[in-house]
């Protein structure tokens, strides 16, 4: 019996790279979704609660974006669980 190097490295890229596409596009869709609904300059002073602070809403183009991004990473999770049941 012998390894298969070059097919053996292919499946390791392709896995890490398909790793890094899914966390991309979640840690993105996570990051857009967190975007304050209000616009606070950069270096405000803010409390931990934001107590304080009138609530506001979160931009309709920011709100899409991170849905969409959440909604790629599914189904490129998807998509790579099918190929393994298909087998």
């Amino acid at each position: 019996m012998t390894i298969q190097w070059l097919q053996f490295l292919l499946v390791v890229v392709v896995a890490l790279g398909a790793a890094v596409v899914v966390v991309s596009l979640f840690a993105g869709g996570i990051r857009l979704l967190a975007t304050p609904r209000d616009a606070v300059a950069p270096g405000t002073p803010r409390d931990e609660e934001f107590d304080d602070l009138p609530r506001g809403r979160r931009p309709a183009g920011i709100t899409a974006a991170g849905v969409t991004l959440f909604v790629l990473a599914g189904a490129v999770a998807a998509f790579g669980v099918a190929l393994l049941v298909a087998r």
